[in-house]
């Protein structure tokens, strides 16, 4: 039986250091402690979230979190708030306290950029205020879809909705509202259970069927210390044959092997092209002195994401990309005044690419 328990937490949105380059959020936003989809790969099992050891069997609900949020929120420059990072906003006990309602009704009103990740059609719930929030700024909700086979899925997600459920929630979002992207998150793709050819090829065929806007894909998962502790007592009481080749594949380290990686990713981006489906997320934009930074950062981080899939060099655009998301000014005034090179992890070839987009003092639109 899950239990809850009432807390009081003194935040209720975290800031990061650098802008999320596959969210493209600042800000990350958890409404319950701990999770009832119970799903055992879950990386916020792991000791860098510091979450409680009853992670499925305790969940704490966040005491006024709503009010906690927009106090914060009121010192807070606008930018996007990922929910359900370490905890899915719309399992179970949502229906009971609506903590992630009451958020997004704060947010609404603030006129705050949202990501939504989520295993959960519940979210179908909040439509209304989540098309508010669509119009005032941005507005994406991703569902996490790995497999269509339903043991598989009853033995990685027990306490999840099912993925058929999660798709036709994506056809269902798509035909009340064009304002909302809907996508898909397809990671992690657990190795020798979800990433046979058959199997990627059918999430992406029917993430296409049903309308989603684009797919982020992941091959592989982390196993680090709690983590890997419960995956691998899972694994060994249901698929004791798989222990060695989980053991193989991982040699001790934290991530899978990386030709294993690369062989699955370009699997995946040839099937992405084969259904037409997008595989990034077009990032929100605001229309203060970080409009041109965004959208040159977002060139960068776009070209950084595309050569690490397909196994090119990519940190150099990566930290050039999150250096420029982190200005206090326009990058059009480091140009003007000669001062690029003074940006942090912009090296001289990174400049050379970025100058045509500041080379016109016309209006940004011409840039893109």
């Amino acid at each position: 039986m899950v239990e809850y328990k009432l807390k009081v937490y003194k935040t209720a949105i975290n800031k990061m250091k650098y802008i999320d380059g596959w969210f493209w959020c600042r800000y990350t936003l958890n409404p319950y402690g701990g999770c009832e989809h119970a799903c055992i790969y879950c990386d916020a099992r792991s000791q860098k979230y510091y979450l409680h050891s009853e992670f499925e069997e305790i969940i704490f609900v966040k005491k006024n979190i709503d009010k906690v949020l927009e106090k914060q929120m009121k010192s807070a420059q606008k930018d996007v708030i990922a929910i359900g990072g370490v905890c899915d906003a719309y399992q179970p006990a949502e229906n009971t306290y609506q903590n992630t309602r009451k958020c997004l009704k704060v947010i609404e009103k603030q006129g705050f950029p949202v990501n939504i990740s989520t295993k959960s059609n519940l979210v179908l719930r909040d439509l209304d205020v989540l098309k508010s929030i669509a119009e005032k700024s941005w507005c994406t909700i991703a569902f996490t879809i790995t497999t269509l086979d339903a043991e598989i899925e009853r033995f990685l997600e027990s306490g999840a909705n099912t993925s058929q459920k999660r798709l036709e929630a994506i056809q269902t979002i798509k035909k009340n509202t064009n304002q909302i992207n809907v996508g898909v998150n397809f990671m992690p793709i657990v190795p020798f259970l979800e990433d046979s050819k058959e199997n990627l090829e059918n999430v992406i065929r029917e993430i296409k069927a049903y309308g989603a806007d684009y797919v982020q894909f992941a091959p592989g998962m982390t196993l680090r210390d709690n983590q890997k502790i419960n995956f691998m007592e899972k694994i060994h009481i249901k698929y004791p044959e798989l222990v060695f080749k989980f053991n193989e594949l991982y040699q001790q380290n934290m991530q899978a092997n990386y030709q294993y990686v690369q062989e699955k990713n370009a699997t995946l981006v040839e099937l992405c092209k084969k259904f037409q489906l997008n595989i990034r997320l077009k990032r929100w934009i605001p229309n203060d002195y970080r409009q041109l930074n965004y959208k040159i950062a977002e060139l960068l981080l776009n070209d950084s994401y595309i050569n690490q899939i397909i196994g090119k060099s990519y940190t150099e655009s990566q930290w050039a990309g999150l250096s420029i998301n982190n200005l206090k000014k326009s990058i059009l005034e480091y140009y003007n005044t000669g001062k690029l090179l003074q940006i942090e992890n912009l090296t001289p070839q990174i400049m050379k690419s970025i100058q045509p987009y500041l080379k016109t003092k016309g209006t940004l639109e011409e840039y893109f």
